[in-house]
């Protein structure tokens, strides 16, 4: 197995003193290390990577924002983000050179942000980025439609704080939240909005809830699974919500799971923000409901 980068192992580090509510020694180690990355990259104060406006993609991906070795790319569940990798890197080629490294994920069917570095695996952008990553100091908020009876009222905020257990059969991932043990998980729910559908000949109306959800650890599949296990699976979940996902295929034609915003820092401390709206084929699926106020 090869080594985890520097950026991964510091970002490690950084979390664990967070857990512990020591910031202060991770927060110096982190620029010192910078400084060090920096010097041996022999990095240049102006930024080198001048692209084309507008900027350009195709049908599975665009550029949505660019600085100081960083790369933001909306991309589609259409392409898979080898694919996407390597059609960035053959467009940008001519613009920053042949490498690209990823140093965030998006779950498979997820639509949204994905943020790359312009560099190679031990590039200062890359381990900078990568262990800001690690170290849970990226903020990641994503928006998603889950059935079920409703989250709290308009403006509601939730916590779900429960440990993560990750299987593995069939070249299929399955995570659960486990009686004992799993790994520290915590996602946070922000109530936008709340839909109804009504159902076949008439029948009871379903209830679901649009929510703005924001990660705090990064685990597989955490807001699906977490949602999951509070009886709200996403729209379209063929895992943790089979039950209802063959009846919300017929106006939802994906999970619905989309990352809008994620934000970090530069190797220049600025802030790196970066935003997609919800991609058509999710709005489209949301105008087949009814909008309701209050509870979901």
């Amino acid at each position: 197995l090869s080594p985890k980068p520097e950026g991964m192992v510091l970002g490690s580090v950084v979390n664990s003193c967070r857990i512990a509510n020591a910031w202060a020694l991770p927060c110096l180690v982190l620029d010192k290390e910078l400084s060090r990355w920096l010097t041996l990259d022999r990095f240049n104060d102006s930024d080198p990577f001048n692209l084309p406006q507008p900027a350009f993609g195709n049908e599975g991906w665009h550029i949505l924002l660019q600085h100081r070795g960083l790369l933001a790319v909306l991309t589609t569940p259409n392409i898979s983000i080898e694919t996407l990798l390597e059609q960035v890197d053959d467009s940008l080629r001519d613009f920053c050179g042949p490498e690209l490294t990823r140093v965030s994920r998006l779950d498979s069917g997820t639509s949204g942000v994905l943020v790359i570095a312009l560099g190679s695996g031990v590039s200062p952008s890359a381990n900078y980025a990568l262990a800001q990553f690690a170290g849970r100091l990226v903020m990641k908020t994503y928006h998603c439609l889950c059935s079920g009876n409703g989250l709290g009222c308009i403006g509601s905020k939730a916590i779900r704080s429960a440990p993560l257990s990750t299987t593995v059969a069939n070249d299929a991932i399955l995570v659960h939240v486990p009686a004992f043990g799993g790994r520290e998980a915590c996602t946070t729910f922000l109530v936008k909005a709340c839909y109804q559908l009504m159902g076949p000949r008439g029948t009871q109306e379903r209830s679901f809830t649009l929510a703005e959800v924001r990660p705090i650890t990064g685990r597989t599949h955490q807001i699906r699974a977490h949602l999951g296990s509070l009886g709200r699976p996403l729209v379209c979940d063929a895992v943790y919500g089979s039950q209802t996902c063959v009846s919300e295929s017929q106006w939802c034609p994906r999970l619905f799971l989309h990352c809008g915003r994620v934000a970090l820092r530069t190797v220049d401390a600025s802030l790196f923000r970066a935003e997609a709206p919800l991609t058509q084929d999710l709005i489209g699926a949301l105008g087949m409901l009814r909008r309701v106020e209050g509870l979901g």
